[in-house]
């Protein structure tokens, strides 16, 4: 279909430039990921990483071996035989203990997500039915076809769309992708918010910014949209009405007393403040924090553009 798809280099000068432009539905869709993580089929944030890593592994193996690659062919399967995965290249490659990652392997045969057969492991049908599934795609198909007009298309009046509908049907080539984006994200973030779920209720706090800095960014003067001036944009003081705890547990589904303990780790961290006369919790305008969260950034901005632009190339 896309006979034009951008290259890493165009995708990479897009996010990089326009960050606000494409976080608008990248947050988003992330968020509504990491959702389904803590409260859907595996419901544990580390368990659904390595659930995560062993569906690109099988949709590998579909891709290669068939033709019919859509949503309603994938519920239809049996199951996918990945073959033998040692629990030690699993905690390697995902950097969680070993002892910690046959517990939740354990966990996901329990839950009837996989099997494990002497080693050998399968992935089950009901690993597909995804909560939010419309929600994340169409999020999806809005950072694609911001790609799009923003790369190859920029110059043309040629306004080739993806759809929803297009993505189901080459579902498994999109799942591949938009999985394998979310664990180079989630190894990325894990090594610089100690855990999963620290990034999880930043994330919280940063999509609720986020969507402050879209309502009122026609209000006031704000800085060039640009990787340097992206935090400075969603913190600045219109954007920072925060969350209270309560509240970030039930939007997270992470329990009240766990939210607190990593609040704590995040304001101690200088990564969100807190307001004390309302007990509101934001991103923090610290300026170490916005100079090395930027850094964060420029590192994220890599592999997402990678599984763009090859999401984009492959449809």
């Amino acid at each position: 279909m896309f006979k034009l798809g951008p290259n890493f280099k165009e995708t990479l000068e897009f996010i990089s430039t326009k960050p606000s432009e494409y976080s608008r539905f990248h947050i988003p869709m992330v968020y509504m990921m990491l959702f389904n993580w803590q409260n859907s089929l595996a419901k544990d944030l580390e368990t659904s990483l390595i659930l995560s890593n062993l569906i690109t592994k099988a949709l590998t193996i579909y891709n290669k071996n068939n033709k019919d690659k859509s949503y309603a062919e994938l519920l239809k399967i049996k199951k996918i035989d990945i073959g033998k995965v040692k629990k030690s290249d699993l905690s390697r490659e995902l950097t969680i203990p070993r002892e910690t990652t046959r517990r939740k392997l354990d966990d996901l045969v329990k839950k009837n997500l996989i099997t494990i057969n002497a080693g050998a492991i399968s992935i089950l049908p009901v690993c597909f039915n995804i909560e939010n599934l419309n929600n994340i795609l169409k999020n999806f198909t809005s950072c694609l076809n911001l790609t799009i007009t923003n790369t190859v298309n920029k110059d043309q009046n040629i306004r080739e769309e993806v759809s929803t509908t297009y993505l189901l049907n080459n579902f498994s080539i999109t799942w591949f992708y938009l999985n394998t984006m979310m664990q180079d994200l989630a190894l990325i973030w894990k090594k610089y918010f100690a855990t999963l779920e620290n990034w999880f209720i930043f994330g919280t706090c940063g999509l609720n910014q986020n969507y402050n800095y879209n309502d009122h960014k026609q209000l006031h003067k704000l800085a060039d949209d640009e990787i340097e001036n992206f935090i400075s944009n969603v913190t600045n003081e219109e954007n920072s009405r925060g969350l209270n705890p309560t509240t970030i547990s039930d939007l997270t589904g992470v329990s009240r007393q766990s939210v607190v303990r990593n609040l704590k780790y995040l304001t101690d961290s200088k990564i969100l403040q807190r307001e004390e006369e309302t007990n509101l919790f934001s991103v923090t305008t610290d300026p170490y924090f916005k100079k090395n969260i930027v850094e964060q950034l420029k590192r994220i901005y890599p592999p997402i553009s990678k599984n763009v632009s090859l999401t984009l190339q492959s449809l």
